[in-house]
């Protein structure tokens, strides 16, 4: 499961356009060229995963080329080539598939064994690359798919972006499970590009339902402190139903009841025990975690902790 990183910022001015071609020719086998003659600043980051490499990065003016040498290396795997954030686009040129301007949100489906060109012209473009192992990758998706330009999927693409740039944190908090993230980018990619039906179902079951629970707890963590925070709020701004995130609650044998009540207590004991918030008193804090009942606090707070808010401070 290496992580591999490179920028142009760690070699001399003079050497930048050379140590980018080197790196891209090496990881990638394609060429690389400025435009306007510019100096590249370019950061890349590339994640490997069994039968999976997820490669990010981030561009000044450059065009990409892999040219009838380059597919002689016998590389044939597919490739989900998204625009994840930002404000520019770049423009996919494929043989036998066309043009296609990619602007931030989208992305188009790609092969590697064919001649193709990319071409960054903003000053600060951004590309993430999910390349799948035909082996694995092509016995999922439906023949639609790999005829011209596939339309992805506008409801899995952002779950499909987070999961995979997820994985290009170099030291991530919480620990990489390889055969479980495979999996989820799998079964999010599959369900993107256009899915066989039969294999529609255990990838909506598994890795959609996974990425999804996994964007609303992100959510609740960032909104734990609104008074409205509520499965309703959370439906809507996820495109489902109240009952659906409900559900996926219960599988986890909690209930996101009980799952935003542990969230609150917890940060209302991490501001009880930092002396930064000495000053702020005990109520405050309840209101400022979440709480509009200061008595249901203190009594959440003991049975959870087993001492009351003043006896932890």
């Amino acid at each position: 499961m290496a992580f591999i990183k490179f920028s142009t910022l760690d070699f001399p001015l003079k050497e930048r356009i050379e140590a980018a071609q080197d790196i891209y020719a090496a990881i990638a086998n394609i060429e690389l060229r400025t435009l306007d003659k510019c100096v590249p600043m370019i950061e890349t980051r590339l994640r490997l995963l069994p039968g999976v490499s997820i490669g990010w990065a981030k561009t000044s003016p450059i065009v990409v080329n892999r040219r009838e040498k380059h597919i002689q290396d016998g590389n044939d795997d597919f490739s989900l080539l998204l625009n994840p954030l930002g404000h520019s686009a770049w423009n996919a040129s494929i043989e036998k598939k066309g043009d296609f301007i990619c602007s931030p949100g989208m992305g188009c489906f790609s092969y590697n064994d064919r001649p193709g060109s990319i071409t960054f012209q903003g000053a600060q473009t951004h590309m993430l690359n999910i390349t799948f192992s035909r082996a694995l990758f092509e016995p999922l998706i439906s023949r639609v798919a790999m005829d011209g330009y596939a339309r992805l999927d506008v409801e899995i693409l952002p779950l499909l972006t987070r999961s995979a740039l997820e994985l290009m944190v170099e030291n991530p908090t919480t620990p990489i499970n390889p055969l479980e993230q495979v999996n989820q980018l799998i079964d999010l990619a599959s369900l993107a590009v256009g899915v066989h039906s039969d294999y529609g179902v255990h990838a909506r079951q598994h890795g959609l339902k996974q990425a999804r629970m996994k964007a609303v707890k992100a959510d609740i963590l960032i909104h734990f402190y609104r008074g409205d925070l509520s499965l309703d709020w959370l439906a809507k701004r996820h495109g489902v139903s109240a009952s659906y995130i409900r559900s996926m609650f219960e599988q986890e044998e909690t209930s996101f009841t009980d799952y935003l009540l542990e969230i609150r207590l917890q940060k209302a004991f991490d501001s009880l025990t930092n002396p930064d918030y000495a000053s702020i008193n005990i109520t405050d804090i309840a209101y400022n975690v979440g709480f509009n009942n200061p008595s249901w606090f203190y009594r959440a707070f003991k049975r959870r902790f087993g001492f009351v808010p003043s006896d932890v401070r």
